[in-house]
């Protein structure tokens, strides 16, 4: 079937299917909130450190 020939709610259907078939959320997932907490702040922290040598490099250290 050509997408032509599709509504636009098969077309959606289509495509949030394709993304489930990338993607799949399934309930073998069992991060609990304070994970995704703790990897966000790493991931700040960790931009911050790695932008110091670049920092102390302009102020002439």
């Amino acid at each position: 079937m050509r997408e032509s020939d599709m509504s636009a709610s098969e077309i959606a259907a289509a495509k949030q299917k394709n993304v489930d078939d990338w993607l799949p959320i399934t309930s073998s997932r069992n991060a609990k909130w304070w994970y995704s907490a703790f990897h966000n702040v790493t991931a700040m922290v960790g931009a911050g450190v790695l932008s110091l040598p670049y920092a102390m490099s302009n102020l002439g250290w």
